[in-house]
């Protein structure tokens, strides 16, 4: 009696402990939740991100619980870091039945999950049914859906609140629901014409990830090349002025030695004597004529 006891209280703890866990994972509270319908995007199929906000006062880290569809291919879990933007966060897949649960660790209130599945096709009609599971409350739920190039002929149920340019200047609907019921899905239908099966990324123009300001690595200003041209041209005329000194100095000086040159030859030619008898020019201190060997008067005179 007492051993059976013993199991109904351990049987009780367990079955307190599980649904003490459902409930704390139902009352993750969302302030908001904004799921991005890209369809023919940068694949065939249907591209379709979260975007996840918890609320301000849930105690991190914690478990967020989230059901996508089973045949989904998962290509990111990611929590926002505030100095590493989007990290991968760690996370569970459990496939049960037409969906897979998530059960995602995060430490931050910030979310995203990223995943594709395939787009219905009828000739040039295409078909989407998505639906929210409902896992958790959320004050606002967003369904943006993203028009692909060359598509036309546009049916959503329910009917957008807006539409208006989004990524890359395609057209964006928005589908707005408010405080949607836990525990049920919130479903949208979307149907689309469309003759092409070429993906709206390729006709897309190029953007600049962030716009070039006075701080962008490796972006030099006009004032900045300015400021180096002219403090280019200072240091040539720098340099040309040393140099031209240089040479001023140098030609001031050639004429003062031509002028002592010329003034010694002056004194050499007054200074010459010549022979009276073969009339050669003698050498000074010359006594007598190195030609014909007579006296020259000069020295005779002195």
């Amino acid at each position: 009696m007492r051993s059976l006891l013993v199991k109904l209280a351990l049987l009780t703890s367990l079955l307190l402990i599980i649904f003490s866990g459902k409930a704390q994972a139902a009352s993750i509270h969302l302030t908001s939740a904004s799921i991005d319908l890209w369809p023919e995007y940068d694949q065939p199929g249907l591209l379709v991100i979260y975007h996840i906000q918890l609320a301000q006062d849930t105690a991190l880290p914690v478990s967020l619980v989230l059901h996508i569809p089973a045949a989904a291919q998962l290509n990111a879990v990611a929590a926002e870091d505030s100095s590493k933007g989007l990290v991968n966060a760690p996370y569970q897949s459990t496939i049960q039945g037409d969906w897979s649960e998530l059960s995602i660790t995060t430490n931050s209130l910030k979310v995203q999950i990223e995943y594709y599945v395939s787009l219905v096709k009828d000739g040039t009609t295409r078909h989407i049914t998505y639906e929210w599971a409902g896992d958790n409350p959320v004050d606002t739920l967003d369904v943006n859906f993203l028009l692909p190039t060359a598509a036309d002929q546009v049916k959503i149920d329910p009917s957008p609140v807006t539409s208006e340019p989004g990524q890359g200047g395609l057209t964006n609907y928005l589908v707005r629901t408010v405080n949607p019921p836990v525990g049920r899905p919130f479903t949208v239908t979307i149907e689309y014409q469309r003759q092409t099966d070429e993906l709206s990324i390729a006709n897309l123009p190029v953007q600049a990830i962030s716009t070039p300001g006075a701080n962008t690595p490796g972006l030099t200003s006009s004032s900045t090349i300015l400021q180096w041209t002219l403090g280019g041209l200072g240091l040539l005329l720098i340099v040309g002025g040393v140099f031209g000194y240089i040479r001023w100095r140098r030609g001031g000086q050639e004429p003062a030695q031509r002028r002592r040159h010329g003034g010694s030859l002056e004194k050499a030619q007054k200074e010459a004597v010549y022979c009276s008898e073969c009339g050669k020019r003698s050498q000074p201190g010359d006594v007598f004529c190195r030609t014909c060997g007579a006296r020259l008067k000069q020295n005779e005179t002195e």
